[in-house]
This record gives C-alpha cells, sequence and structure tokens, in this order.
C-alpha cells in the first residue's frame, strides 16, 4: 500500500470521526477513537479495532452509524469493512516524528483484560462450578485442574472465563509465558503454514515454548486430522512439563465425535465443567453492571433493564448486544425514558428469535414427531426397539438437541436414554436424510411445524 494509499484512507476517516464525535462524544470516546484506517479501495474503506470482542460489538450495534458518517465524505459515498487486531492510532506531539507505517498487529492486552475479568464475572447456578475452577487454575497454574476444559453453547460467558484466567495469571505471576489463541486462528496459522512451506518447528515453538496455553472453541478441531496429530504431541509436552492448560468448546470431550479418542480422553482427564445460560436475576445483575460502566447518557432506565433480563436469554452475547442498541438510541434520540415499546420496536428481529427458541420445549417436539409418525409418547419413551418406535424416538431426540440448548446428558434424561444413544441420533439422522428422501421431508416438515408454534 502506497503513503499516498495510507493517507487517503486516514483523510476518509478523519471526516467520519469529525461526524461520529459531534453526534455523540461519549460514543466516540469508548469506541470509535480505538479505531483506525487502514486501507482504501475504491469505495471500500477497511477500518482496523482493536479484537473480535470490539469488532462484534461495532458490527452489531454501530454499523448503521458508522455507515452514516460514510455517505457523504466529500461528496462520495463510501463502504466499510472492519479488521480485527490494529492498534489505534497513537496521537503525537509536534516533536515526534511520526511513523512510516501503522501497527497491524498487537496483543490483547489491559482493555482485554478489563472487559473480561473474574471481578465482573457474575455467577449464579448456572456457572459457579467453572468460575470456581477458573479461578483456582489461575491461582496455582499447572498445579491443579490440568487440563481444565469448560464447555457450553455460545455466547454465555466461556471466553470471558478464558480471558480472565489469562489476565490473573498476567498480573500475579508476569514472569510466565502465556499464550492465548482462538482454534480459528491455530488452524489458519497451520493452514498458513502448509501453504508457504514453512517450517514445523515454528508452529510448534509458537504453541509450546509457553507456560500457559488457553485455547478457545477448540471443537473446531474437528475433522483436522493432521492438525490433531499436532495438537497431541503439543499437548501431551505441555501436560507433561506441568503446564497449564485450559480449553472452551462448545460440546463436551465425549460429544466431540470428529476428534481422535486419543485426544478427546486427554482434554477429559483433567477438569471438565459446564458453562450455562444466566437466569434472570443474574441477567439484571450484568445489565446494572453495564449500565454503571456505559459511558452514554440518558442510562437506561430500570424498567428497560428487567425488560431484557425477562425477554434475551438464549447468550449473553445477545443480550449486550441489545443494551448496546438501546443504550445508542437512548443518547442519539435524546430519550430520558425510553419505553418498553419502543424497545420492542428496535429490537424486534432478536425478539422475535428468543420467542421461537423459548417456545420449542422438549415435550413439544415429543409430542409432534409422536402425531406424525402415528405413535404415543408412552411407546416412544418406553423400552420398544421396533423400527417404527425406535427411528421416531431417533427423530425426537436429534430434534432436541437442534432445536433446544439442552445437552445431550439432559436429552437423555428426559427420553429415558444415555447421553450415547442421544449422540447416535444426532450422528444417525443426518445420514439417513441423505439417501432416504421421505425422513428428510419430514424432519423439514417437523421443524416447520415446531418453529411455528
Amino acid at each position: 500500500m502506497s503513503d499516498s494509499g495510507a493517507f487517503r484512507a486516514e483523510e476518509i476517516w478523519d471526516l467520519a470521526v469529525s461526524i461520529l464525535k459531534n453526534r455523540s462524544e461519549s460514543l466516540y470516546n469508548q469506541w470509535f477513537s480505538q479505531m483506525t484506517a487502514v486501507d482504501v479501495k475504491e469505495d471500500l474503506l477497511t477500518i482496523g479495532v482493536p479484537d473480535d470482542f470490539f469488532l462484534d460489538v461495532v458490527a452489531d450495534n454501530y454499523g448503521d452509524l458508522l455507515q452514516s458518517a460514510l455517505d457523504n465524505i466529500n461528496g462520495k459515498s463510501y463502504r466499510f469493512e472492519l479488521r480485527s487486531g490494529v492498534a489505534p492510532r497513537p496521537v503525537f506531539t509536534p516533536a515526534q516524528p511520526a511513523p512510516a507505517r501503522l501497527e497491524t498487529s498487537v496483543p490483547r492486552n489491559n482493555r482485554r483484560r478489563q472487559l473480561y475479568s473474574f471481578d465482573n464475572f457474575v455467577t449464579g447456578n448456572c456457572n459457579r462450578h467453572a468460575f470456581a475452577m477458573a479461578r483456582s487454575a489461575a491461582a496455582a497454574p499447572g498445579e491443579c485442574y490440568n487440563p481444565l476444559f469448560i464447555y457450553g453453547t455460545n455466547g454465555i460467558g466461556k471466553t470471558h472465563l478464558l480471558q480472565a484466567v489469562a489476565g490473573e495469571i498476567s498480573a500475579t505471576r508476569p514472569e510466565l509465558v502465556i499464550r492465548n489463541v482462538t482454534c480459528d486462528s491455530m488452524l489458519n496459522d497451520y493452514y498458513d503454514l502448509l501453504v508457504n512451506r514453512r517450517s514445523r518447528s515454528e508452529f510448534r515453538a509458537n504453541l509450546r515454548d509457553v507456560d500457559v496455553l488457553l485455547i478457545d472453541d477448540i471443537h473446531l478441531l474437528e475433522k483436522k486430522t493432521a492438525l490433531q496429530e499436532e495438537f497431541f504431541n503439543i499437548f501431551n509436552i505441555l501436560y507433561q512439563s506441568g503446564k497449564q492448560i485450559v480449553m472452551t468448546s462448545d460440546r463436551q470431550p465425549c460429544e466431540l465425535s470428529g476428534i481422535d479418542r486419543r485426544l478427546s480422553s486427554r482434554f477429559e482427564q483433567g477438569m471438565t465443567c459446564q458453562i450455562g445460560m444466566p437466569e434472570y436475576e443474574q441477567r439484571l445483575v450484568i445489565l446494572r453492571m453495564w449500565r454503571s460502566a456505559n459511558l452514554t447518557e440518558p442510562p437506561l432506565p430500570d424498567a428497560i433493564l428487567e425488560f431484557l433480563a425477562e425477554n434475551i436469554s438464549s447468550s449473553v452475547r445477545r443480550l449486550k448486544g441489545c443494551f448496546l442498541r438501546l443504550s445508542a438510541y437512548a443518547e442519539m434520540s435524546g430519550t430520558e425514558d425510553l419505553s418498553i415499546a419502543e424497545a420492542e420496536e428496535l429490537l424486534h428481529a432478536q425478539l422475535t428469535e428468543e420467542s421461537i427458541a423459548r417456545d420449542i420445549r422438549p415435550e413439544m417436539i415429543q409430542q409432534t414427531v409422536a402425531n406424525h409418525f402415528g405413535i404415543t409418547i408412552n411407546e416412544m419413551l418406553g423400552k420398544g426397539r421396533s423400527r417404527n418406535i425406535a427411528d421416531p424416538r431417533m427423530v425426537a431426540m436429534y430434534l432436541c438437541r437442534k432445536l433446544t440448548k439442552l445437552s445431550s446428558n439432559e436429552i437423555g434424561e428426559i427420553f429415558g436414554r444415555t447421553h450415547a444413544n442421544v449422540l447416535h441420533a444426532e450422528k444417525t439422522i443426518p445420514a439417513k436424510c441423505k439417501t432416504d428422501d421421505l425422513l428428510r421431508r419430514s424432519i423439514n416438515q417437523l421443524e416447520k411445524i415446531l418453529q411455528k408454534h
């Protein structure tokens, strides 16, 4: 990228930022001041942000605001894309020479640790065990609960705990080397190694020469046979050397069917703990904490926080997105007393999805499947193994796994089976649908019926 190109991108962004700052100085201070122009090609402006969390918040909540600021820059409209891992542009005094190029890669430092710490993690029955185990691992790395494996659905706090471990160890044991990566970035690094014929020793050293290894979304290793072999060897070296390993996943190790059993058994040899979605009271505490930390004015009223806590229950990530959307609207419109009706209108899409997810219960799935296949609930839950009963039972377990937030253990208990039976259904039904058009159409029809309730 040429110097003129870089200057052009910065000039466009500076003009957009001046518009954004005039609209909301608090949003500017909290978000837009941390963003940097990286490049511009034709009408596409690339904007750098510090990390993935920052990118998600801005994209989900302030994308429209950004686009409106870029719609008329010197008579031209620009599109934008966000790029993670870019340092904020430093402010220079006249005595300081400006650098020749922007820094485009920075560690996730103090800001990340402040966003994700043990102090601002709200505990309850759904996550107390995982919280305690993470705190113990951070207090004595490699000495207990190693490896620590935290699992649960998306957006409920797994990454928060992982980053809290990193921040705590960094603060109390600064001499330790901590490597904090996503499985996706590890995959990308491995593919880059293969494409560019780099030395494998470099890849191994990056993960092996550490005191603490933290990996988010380890389930993405499924079906990546070559990388699993590499990671198996790295894991063994770290474990045998007493180095702390912490991983997160959307499922427990025994449910990761696409991972070699040698590796998944290693994941199980330490401490495995589940984390669930916070209950109403926890969600309300979290919202009040965000309101206290949020820089926007006026703050959202209690009635709106209670409305959010009651209606957004699938994901803490979605809960925060809805909170930020309403906060930004209240500030931009100058509304001091945002109404429930306004909140419902602003969050129509999210509330619709929440309603669908919340209304689909295992009992509803069981009854709908039983009616479709002409059997009774007692037959479905009984011990009968004839195909006309066993197949609908598998379909019902498969749909429970797909359409609810329940784990395989919980579904197994509901059906009077083991989690292995649920996993078998989860694997068998999609495979059968590839060759059995009648079954595939039945599954599609059942899903449509259930989602209309």
